[in-house]
């Protein structure tokens, strides 16, 4: 592995902990964000959201690279941004594997039956449908690309334990409504085994193995906080913004299975359970 040398574009909360795990092995890698500042990392800028003279990553960005993540989402015009902007650059390394963060929002709405990699894609928010398009480009592309399908992701720093925490959690029930989720650190070890086994045109789930009501979560994260849980409240009297709202008009499961036979992915967290009890024991260790 000393040959390879990794690009994410777009390093936030999932890509710096895929660094943590690419350094542990002492893999090199360079970085993107807007301001092109992340201390202690070889960072550089990729300004794309401005509207007029986008800021691109220089040459240095991309000088050994052989993997390449993109962990940035569309625009607001739809567009994405690696797609608009980078695209020919990319085509024109010699990479070895190529890979794109998208959600399992393009699935839309299975009414809580199982989905996976075979599973047609029917997006119902715009959200959704931009995603399907990013994905479209890069699979038609000339890069080695795979594209890893994501639900709620949380971790450290990034849990209902936090919202708990806060008073900010709201306690909504939707009888038989179920969300798929994933820890952080089961991203990272499953982009990294895609990375180290390189699979073009691959397309992965990346979910736990237990798709559950958003209320068993609260009442886990306040039995672990050794708290009362919010008071209940029904779906129809929640006001919340138009994006929430679109994530409840939507029910499905989501399947680990190809994750687990073509990767040997093994879960950390096989279920929130086990994450958020992790994420407890950080914070208190």
């Amino acid at each position: 592995m000393t040959d390879m040398k990794v690009l994410i574009l777009g390093c936030g909360y999932t890509g710096l902990r895929l660094v943590d795990r690419l350094t542990q092995d002492n893999i090199r890698v360079h970085v993107t964000n807007r301001s092109g500042d992340i201390p202690g990392l070889s960072a550089f800028p990729f300004a794309h959201d401005l509207d007029t003279n986008p800021v691109l990553p220089p040459a240095a960005a991309y000088e050994g690279v052989t993997h390449v993540l993109s962990s940035i989402p569309p625009d607001q015009q739809g567009n994405d941004p690696v797609a608009v902007h980078l695209l020919s650059t990319l085509e024109k390394l010699p990479l070895k594997w190529f890979g794109y963060l998208s959600t399992t929002g393009v699935y839309g709405d299975s009414q809580g039956a199982w989905v996976d990699e075979e599973s047609p894609v029917q997006p119902q928010s715009v959200r959704s449908q931009n995603r399907v398009h990013a994905e479209t480009q890069f699979l038609q592309s000339a890069l080695p690309t795979h594209i890893f399908r994501l639900p709620g992701i949380y971790g450290p720093g990034r849990s209902i334990l936090d919202r708990l925490k806060k008073g900010t959690a709201r306690n909504i029930f939707k009888p038989g409504h179920v969300f798929s989720r994933i820890h952080v650190d089961d991203i990272v070890q499953t982009v990294y085994q895609s990375m180290l086994n390189p699979q073009p045109g691959s397309i992965y789930n990346a979910a736990d193995d237990l798709p559950s009501e958003p209320n068993t979560l609260i009442e886990e994260g306040s039995r672990l906080l050794g708290i009362q849980p919010p008071p209940v409240v029904a779906y129809e009297d929640v006001q919340m913004s138009p994006m929430a709202h679109s994530f409840w008009q939507e029910c499905r499961r989501v399947s680990n299975s190809k994750i687990k036979t073509d990767l040997g992915i093994q879960l950390l967290h096989p279920s929130y359970r086990e994450g958020l009890q992790s994420i407890l024991n950080m914070e208190t260790s």
